[in-house]
């Protein structure tokens, strides 16, 4: 009798098991934003040009990265729920309903592009002249309850705004901000290989004239640029755009005498446009934490994800930039050297 009711607790144990058990093999379609790495830039970048003279800051100007993991079972899924450091968001938010490695190559196209445009962009405000061609705006991010979010995909390609055909993704920015909230505003895009026509009504962009925004990031799709400098930024497989400003700032510091960051180590965050504007990035709770823990002494991010940085800051200043003559302000507030006005250098 004894033995028998010791098989049943037996089997009423196993039985209260096994939901846990089948909890750490059931797959959920979340992702975790965990805090990444922060890398310094200067060391990925090289200048392989004997007319150009680049200078060794001693400052440090990092950029930061999320760690993303996907295909979580539900034990990681509660855990991310359960850490204030960790973000767990639903995988169509990540992907766009695309097969993650066509996402894993958005992103890394993404990345090259950001490069390119803070290639250009530094060697611009240094004084030089780029040429720039591409083949319409990438969607490379579209954001949760955006007009576009019932339209648009990853790897989307705008190709035209209100009729007019663009080949850069600034192109497809300003012509949606000649809009104000509430506007229709029409757009060409391609999907794979059929082209296709939609009509969204705008939101507000925020800012002090109430212009457009649509919700996605964007960057140029198979872009080429005639750069008077020869330049290169290894990033191995980090993808997305976010490090563009960052690009931009080191790769400036590395061309420009003087200390633009007084000597400091600052992070930073986001996209950059072909007119030096800074873009969202996302996961800036998760970034933050990483410029924290790697000792930075700012972190410049966004003005619309200041807030979010602020929240997880801890004793690290925090600097909303819109613009990168913004930032260059902000690394001359921190006690930068400054950039001055640029004047076009010979065979420039």
């Amino acid at each position: 009798m004894w033995r028998k009711r010791g098989w049943l607790f037996a089997l009423a144990g196993l039985l209260a098991l096994l939901p846990a058990v089948v909890a750490g093999f059931v797959r959920v379609p979340y992702y975790l934003l965990s805090p990444g790495e922060a890398r310094g830039v200067a060391q990925l970048i090289k200048v392989d040009d004997p007319q150009v003279t680049v200078y060794d800051p001693e400052g440090v100007i990092l950029f930061t990265t999320v760690s993303l993991t996907g295909n979580v079972n539900v034990y990681e899924a509660l855990r991310g729920w359960l850490d204030d450091e960790i973000e767990v968001v639903p995988e169509e938010r990540i992907t766009g309903g695309q097969p993650r490695d066509q996402v894993r190559q958005i992103n890394i196209a993404a990345m090259d592009d950001s490069k390119l445009t803070a290639t250009r962009v530094a060697l611009e405000r240094l004084g030089y002249r780029v040429g720039l061609d591409g083949k319409g705006a990438l969607v490379t991010l579209v954001q949760p309850g955006s007009p576009a979010e019932a339209t648009f995909q990853v790897g989307d390609v705008i190709l035209a705004v209100d009729g007019e055909a663009i080949s850069l993704h600034d192109q497809a920015v300003a012509r949606v901000r000649q809009h104000k909230a509430g506007d229709t505003i029409t757009l060409r895009f391609r999907r794979g290989d059929v082209e296709q026509d939609v009509s969204l009504i705008a939101a507000d962009a925020g800012d002090e004239a109430h212009s457009a925004r649509i919700g996605v990031v964007l960057s140029t799709f198979e872009a080429t640029y005639k750069f008077p400098v020869s330049v290169s930024i290894d990033t191995g497989q980090v993808g997305g755009p976010s490090a563009g400003l960052a690009f931009t700032l080191a790769l400036i510091d590395e061309l420009s005498p003087g200390e633009l960051t007084g000597g400091r180590l600052v992070a930073v965050t986001g996209t950059i446009d072909n007119d030096g504007n800074v873009g969202l990035v996302g996961g800036v709770p998760q970034k933050t934490v990483t410029a924290r823990k790697a000792g930075a002494a700012a972190f410049l991010v966004p003005p619309d994800e200041a807030s979010e940085a602020k929240a997880y800051a801890g004793k690290m200043r925090i600097f909303p930039v819109a613009t990168l003559e913004e930032a260059l302000a902000a690394l001359e507030d921190l006690g930068g050297s400054g950039v001055a006005l640029p004047s076009a250098p010979p065979g420039s």
